[in-house]
C-alpha cells in the first residue's frame, strides 16, 4: 500500500492494520456527526426562540451557517489532501466543534448571556429587542467554531474510512464499497435519533440541554474513534488534485503570446521521464476542444510545475471544464433544498402538532423521510445498479443514467415547493392553523428526501465516474460547492425578495415579522418553483450538451 502508514510513519502491516475491525471504531463518529447535522436544521427555532431574531433574519443566518459549513468542506478537502493527515484532521478540529457548541448553550443557559424571551401572545412586536451587540459576537463565534470543526470532519471521515482498505486488492475493494454501504445506513440512522431524539429535547426540554448534549455526542465520537488509533492506516497528503488544475490555468496564462507549434508543444523526453516514476498516471490523448489550455503543455526550457504542464495534466484540466456547466446549472436547481428545513418546520409548528395525542417537532418529520432515503439507497445498491450494468452500455450507465437520478431528484424538488405553497395557502385560509394536522407538511419533506438522496448520489455518481484518476478525489468537493453555493444563495435570495416586496405601498415583505401568519410563504413557496423550474430546463440542456 504505496503512501500509507501507521500512526508512527512506518509502513503498515495489512495483518495489524486497517481492515474491517478499524472501521468498527469510525461508525459512532458517523452516526453522532449525523444526528448533530439533522438536528442543526432546526436552527430557525433556535434563533428565533432563544434569540428573538426575525424570520428574515433567523433564516439568513442559518443559510450562512449551513453554507459556511459545506464549504469549509472544501477547505477540509485542500489541507488534508496537502498537508495533514486525515486522521489529525479530525482530532485537532473536532473540538473546535465541541467547544461551539457548548458556548452556545453556555449562551442559552445563563440569562446575561442572552436576551429576555419575548412573549409575542403578550407583546406587541414592537417590545420585541432582537439580538445585537456583544451577544451576537458570542453567537457568531460558537456558530463559526462548529462549522469549522464539522466543515473538517465531514470531509476527512468517509476518505479515511477508505484508506482503511488497499483499493487494489480485489477483496479488500470489495470490503471498501461494504464500508461504505454501512457508513450510509449509519449515516441515516444518525440522522433519525438527531430528528426524534434531539430535536425533541431541544424544543421540549430546552435549548441549552440540547446543545449541550450535542457537545457530548461529538466527544463520545471521538473517543471511540481515538481507541482505533494504533490500527488505523493513514494515507500521508500528496498534494490536492486542484493544485493540478490551477497549474494548467496559469501556465497557460503565462504562454497565451508563445506561438504553438508542433516542436514545442510538449518535449516527449519530457512526458517519458515524468511517467516512468509514476506508472499509475492515466494517459490521455489531446483534443481539440478549449485549444486555449493547449499552450500550457508548450515546452519553454523550463520544467517546473508552474512552468510547463503534460499533454494528460491539461486534458484533465479540460475535462474538469467541461462538467462546470452541470455543476453550475445544479447550484441553482439545489436553491430549495435549505428553504424545507429554515421555512417549512418553523411555519408547521404553528400548526396542530400532536400525533396521538403526543406532541411532536415538525422538524422530526423529516425521520419519514431519512427512513426513505434508507430504503432508496439498498434498492440503488442492489437491485437498480446491477440491472444498470446488465441491460444498459457502459456509456448509458456511466454518464447518462447518474444525469437522470440527478434530474429525478430535482424534479422531487420542484413538486415539494409547489406541495409547500399549496399547504401554506391552505394554512393562511384556516381560521385557526390549529385546527390543521402538521401533518400536511409531510408530503414537502419526503419530496425533499427524495431529492437530496437522488440528486446528491447522481452528482457524487457523475463526477467520480467522469473525471480522470488524478482528479476523483475532487468529486465529493464538487458536490460540497454545489450544495454550499446554493445554501448561500439561498440567503440572498431571501434578503432580494425581502427588500423588494418591501417596495412601494407594501407594509412589510414576505418574510417580515416575528411570526408567520403575518409571512406570505404561500407567495414565496410559488416563487422557488418558476424558479425551480427554470434550473431544472436550465440542467437538462447542459447535461444534454454534456
Amino acid at each position: 500500500m504505496e503512501g500509507i502508514v501507521n500512526w508512527r510513519g512506518n509502513p503498515v502491516d495489512p495483518r495489524k492494520h486497517g481492515g474491517v475491525r478499524a472501521t468498527l471504531f469510525l461508525y459512532t463518529l458517523v452516526v453522532v456527526r449525523s444526528s448533530i447535522n439533522a438536528a442543526n436544521t432546526n436552527l430557525v427555532g433556535f434563533f428565533r426562540s432563544t434569540h428573538n431574531m426575525t424570520i428574515d433574519r433567523s433564516v439568513i443566518l442559518s443559510t450562512n451557517f449551513g453554507g459556511a459549513t459545506w464549504m469549509l468542506s472544501i477547505l477540509g478537502a485542500f489541507v488534508t489532501d496537502s498537508y495533514m493527515k486525515r486522521f489529525n484532521a479530525i482530532l485537532l478540529f473536532g473540538p473546535f466543534e465541541i467547544l461551539g457548541f457548548g458556548l452556545l448553550a453556555l449562551q442559552v443557559h445563563i440569562p446575561s448571556l442572552h436576551l429576555p424571551p419575548c412573549n409575542l401572545n403578550q407583546n406587541l412586536q414592537a417590545d420585541c429587542e432582537s439580538l445585537h451587540g456583544w451577544r451576537t459576537s458570542l453567537l457568531y463565534l460558537g456558530l463559526f467554531m462548529v462549522a469549522i470543526g464539522e466543515g473538517f470532519m465531514r470531509a476527512a471521515t468517509p476518505g479515511f474510512g477508505g484508506d482503511q482498505f488497499n483499493s487494489d486488492d480485489p477483496s479488500e475493494s470489495k470490503l471498501k464499497i461494504r464500508f461504505f454501504d454501512f457508513a450510509a445506513m449509519a449515516t441515516c440512522f444518525g440522522a433519525f435519533l438527531g430528528l426524534v431524539l434531539v430535536v425533541w429535547i431541544q424544543i421540549f426540554k430546552g435549548w441549552d440541554l440540547g446543545l449541550g448534549m450535542c457537545a457530548l455526542f461529538i466527544v463520545a465520537g471521538l473517543l471511540i474513534a481515538a481507541v482505533g488509533f494504533p490500527i488505523y492506516c493513514n494515507k500521508k497528503p500528496s498534494g490536492s488534485p486542484l493544485t493540478s488544475i490551477v497549474q494548467v490555468f496559469v501556465v497557460a496564462l503565462k504562454n497565451r503570446k508563445v506561438h504553438v507549434s508542433p516542436e514545442n508543444l510538449e518535449d516527449p523526453q519530457i512526458n517519458a521521464d515524468a511517467t516512468d516514476d509514476i506508472t499509475s498516471l492515466e494517459v490521455l490523448p489531446r483534443t481539440k476542444d478549449l485549444r486555449f489550455l493547449d499552450k500550457a503543455s508548450i515546452y519553454t526550457g523550463d520544467t517546473n510545475a508552474w512552468s510547463y504542464c503534460s499533454i494528460s495534466q491539461v486534458e484533465e484540466a479540460k475535462i474538469f471544464v467541461k462538467m462546470l456547466p452541470i455543476l453550475i446549472s445544479s447550484i441553482f436547481c439545489y436553491l430549495p433544498f435549505s428553504f424545507f428545513f429554515t421555512l417549512t418546520a418553523p411555519a408547521a409548528s404553528t400548526m396542530n402538532t400532536k400525533l396521538m395525542g403526543v406532541k411532536i417537532a415538525p422538524a422530526s418529520l423529516y425521520a419519514f423521510a431519512v427512513v426513505l432515503q434508507f430504503i432508496v439507497l439498498v434498492m440503488n445498491n442492489r437491485i437498480i445498479i446491477p440491472a444498470m450494468q446488465k441491460y444498459t452500455s457502459s456509456r448509458y450507465y456511466y454518464t447518462t443514467s447518474h444525469l437522470v437520478c440527478a434530474g429525478i431528484g430535482f424534479v422531487f424538488a420542484m413538486l415539494g415547493t409547489g406541495v409547500a405553497a399549496l399547504v401554506e395557502r391552505k394554512r393562511r385560509l384556516a381560521e385557526d392553523p390549529k385546527d390543521l394536522s402538521f401533518l400536511w407538511s409531510l408530503p414537502q419533506f419526503i419530496c425533499v428526501g427524495l431529492m437530496e438522496v437522488l440528486s446528491f448520489v447522481g452528482l457524487m455518481e457523475f463526477f467520480s465516474n467522469q473525471l480522470p484518476v488524478q482528479l476523483k478525489a475532487l468529486s465529493s468537493s464538487m458536490v460540497f460547492f454545489i450544495v454550499g453555493m446554493s445554501i448561500w444563495l439561498d440567503g440572498a435570495l431571501v434578503a432580494i425578495v425581502g427588500r423588494v416586496t418591501r417596495l412601494g405601498d407594501m407594509e412589510s415583505g414576505w418574510l417580515d415579522g416575528m411570526e408567520f401568519d403575518s409571512t406570505r410563504l404561500d407567495l414565496f413557496y410559488a416563487l422557488l418553483t418558476a424558479l425551480q423550474l427554470l434550473s431544472f430546463f436550465s440542467f437538462v440542456f447542459c447535461a444534454r450538451r454534456y
